[in-house]
């Protein structure tokens, strides 16, 4: 650790020092052009030679980066030290003789040499600085278990000494969780979170990292400190979905009337909707249940149907009537489907002309819940506007291809129409019979469009791959002849070996011998 870099005659290979507002964007990982491997052999040159503004700069940038970009940038530096031995040798005589600035000892604690950075560990123990506390935590879950023992007594007394927020080690913590040393940190943040009072979790419960705010709100909510106000707003504008699920759970709990939780039932999040919905419905109150019928989520509507049927209510009775509105909303005709009968059919298929895609598709899916599909009702849809729409009617229609028109659907496949529509028709022509498949899936093995043209070939070969040989019948003496010229034009883009297999598979082998 005492050697002089002057002993050596090895050289650094490292890039020059480029513009500082180059590294300032990178440090923090803000600037996403610039990559952890390029950005470490950067630091290593700023850290040795930048002026000391530019050092404080990039420490402080670093000291707010997000976890995930720590652990990129431990993992690049520890490779791109290689291309330093002077200056490993000058650091590690640094940190042995007197005492070394934050950002060497940053860089000295990603070093690929367990001795440096455990000397690195002894100094950052001493300093208060973010960025030395990232480095810190990475270490708690290094391989090596001197450096990860003075980490982890480090960490700790930073915890027992409450030196400042927690929020960046709570991140680190829960990032480096599924390391094989890292479960460590996050159960000793953890149990630190269960002891703080609400003032010491406000960081937290408002972190940028969302496993940060869910560990946060968890031991907020299990020590009782928050007001059922509070649990409602997150439960209504967080933007991670546990945290308003959990949030939603809590307000439920802690609510001291049904009251208190009407503004839930209006959440963009169903399963907010669904909490607010049991607790406010099992008090009698078969209004929210009414008002909660059409939900456009199969989840509360099945609550709302639930709680009338308790009732003694009729939820299709109360569909039927909205039904017959101009334009029922989507979740209306979805819960007709749920609660009515083959009597509702001639209701529900009106409704294949509505207005609104997904009004549409439920109406499609209606029918099909109540088992009364019919192909002529449906293969107009078949080039409707919306994907969503075909795609619902091909999954009715892949079960009925017998009554289909082959010339029909070999009509969707035409170059001009919308590419879901020529999808809708490639999705039931390669459903059925298997040198219908075939033939279908040649005509597009060099078709303009890319989902088209990579589905047939992909299918071609699982064909040949997993079903030619189970295929006993062969083609009919038309279909043989189309098959001998869309085989002989594919020739060029499937290769000889797989023609050979086509031809064999297909009869044709025969012809091709005389």
């Amino acid at each position: 650790m005492s050697a002089s870099a002057n002993d050596s005659p090895e050289r650094d290979y490292l890039p020059q020092l480029p513009a500082v507002e180059w590294v300032r964007a990178g440090a923090g990982g803000a600037d996403r052009s610039v990559g952890p491997a390029e950005f470490s052999a950067v630091l290593l040159t700023v850290a040795r030679d930048a002026e000391p503004g530019l050092r404080a700069a990039v420490v402080d940038a670093l000291g707010s980066a997000e976890a995930r970009w720590w652990l990129a940038v431990d993992d690049a530096l520890r490779e791109r030290w290689w291309s330093a031995p002077r200056w490993s040798r000058s650091l590690a005589a640094e940190l042995a003789d007197g005492e070394v600035e934050v950002l060497r000892l940053v860089v000295a604690g990603c070093h690929r040499d367990g001795r440096i950075r455990e000397a690195a560990v002894v100094h950052l123990a001493e300093h208060a600085h973010p960025a030395a506390l990232a480095v810190l935590a990475l270490r708690t879950a290094d391989w090596v278990p001197e450096v990860r023992q003075r980490a982890r007594a480090a960490v700790d007394g930073w915890l027992r000494s409450s030196r400042g927020s927690l929020t960046q080690l709570t991140e680190m913590a829960f990032a480096l969780r599924g390391r094989g040393q890292g479960a460590w940190l996050a159960e000793r943040v953890e149990g630190v979170l269960r002891d703080l009072p609400l003032d010491g979790l406000e960081p937290l419960l408002t972190a940028r990292d969302r496993r940060t705010r869910r560990a946060a709100y968890r031991a907020a909510m299990t020590g009782g400190l928050l007001s059922v106000r509070r649990l409602i707003t997150a439960a209504m504008t967080d933007d991670d979905l546990p945290i308003r699920s959990l949030c939603a759970r809590g307000a439920v709990q802690a609510a001291t009337g049904p009251a208190q939780l009407r503004g839930l039932l209006v959440s963009r999040t169903a399963l907010v909707r669904a909490e607010a919905l049991q607790a406010v419905t099992a008090v009698g109150d078969l209004g929210a249940a009414e008002a909660a019928l059409p939900d456009r989520h199969p989840l509360v509507r099945a609550i709302a149907q639930d709680r009338l049927r308790g009732s003694g209510a009729d939820p299709a009775g109360s569909y039927r009537l909205l039904a017959r509105r101009e334009p029922p909303a989507p979740g209306v005709l979805a819960g007709l489907g749920e609660t009515g009968g083959v009597e509702d059919a001639g209701l529900v298929r009106r409704w294949l002309a509505h207005p609104r895609a997904r009004g549409r598709v439920e109406a499609v899916r209606a029918l099909r819940r109540l088992g009364v599909t019919r192909s002529a009702d449906l293969v107009p849809l078949l080039g409707d506007e919306s994907g969503a729409v075909t795609r619902q009617v091909v999954a009715v229609l892949r079960h009925d291809l017998g009554g289909l028109d082959p010339e029909m659907l070999e009509a969707l496949l035409r170059p001009g129409n919308a590419a879901h529509v020529r999808f809708a028709g490639y999705r039931l022509l390669t459903s059925g019979n298997a040198w219908q498949r075939l033939a279908t899936n040649l005509r597009l093995i060099d078709d303009p469009d890319d989902r088209l043209r990579a589905g047939a070939r992909a299918d071609i070969s699982t064909w040949l791959n997993r079903q030619a040989a189970t295929t006993y019948h062969g083609p009919s003496r038309d279909r043989a002849a189309q098959l001998d010229k869309l085989i002989a034009h594919a020739r060029p883009i499937l290769g000889e070996d797989k023609i050979r297999l086509l031809r064999f598979h297909a009869g044709l082998h025969h012809q091709e011998a005389l």
